[in-house]
């Protein structure tokens, strides 16, 4: 088994901090950006939170608050699938964009699960589906790409 998590001088990289790999990757033997969940000296790319949430049909929105504000909107990483555990999204993502809409100012992807995302909060809803509950797996990363 790998070991995942380091605290004190990395030996191949020859700086002091606290380093957590991906799964299945030795945390000494690493050096990549890409092998690691968390690296001290690239702070802005931490995972500050994961989890999931399940929306029943038709519950209208649910906000998910961040552990603190951050200074612009993050990076956010998600699955959404329904009761009977087909995926929702990402689906095809080459598909995906021409289905999106936007509605006051949510976007609503392949089963219209709704999704914003704010500097301090995260919000989902489930406002137009009768017919599923919809459940959603996420990470937030503190980093807003582009």
């Amino acid at each position: 088994m790998a070991q995942r998590f380091l605290m004190g001088l990395h030996p191949n990289l020859g700086q002091y901090g606290v380093w957590l790999s991906v799964p299945g990757v030795d945390v000494v033997a690493a050096t990549a950006a890409a092998q690691f969940l968390l690296k001290s000296d690239v702070k802005n790319e931490q995972v500050i939170m994961s989890g999931s949430i399940y929306l029943p049909p038709l519950s209208g929105n649910v906000s998910i608050p961040y552990p603190a504000s951050l200074p612009q909107n993050p990076y956010v990483s998600f699955r959404t699938y329904i009761d009977n555990g087909v995926v929702s999204y990402p689906y095809r993502l080459d598909m995906a964009v021409p289905r999106d809409i936007t509605i006051g100012g949510t976007v609503y992807y392949e089963i219209q699960n709704g999704f914003q995302i704010h500097n301090n909060t995260m919000n989902f809803n489930n406002l137009i589906s009768e017919s599923y509950g919809i459940y959603v797996d996420y990470m937030v990363f503190n980093r807003s790409l582009g």
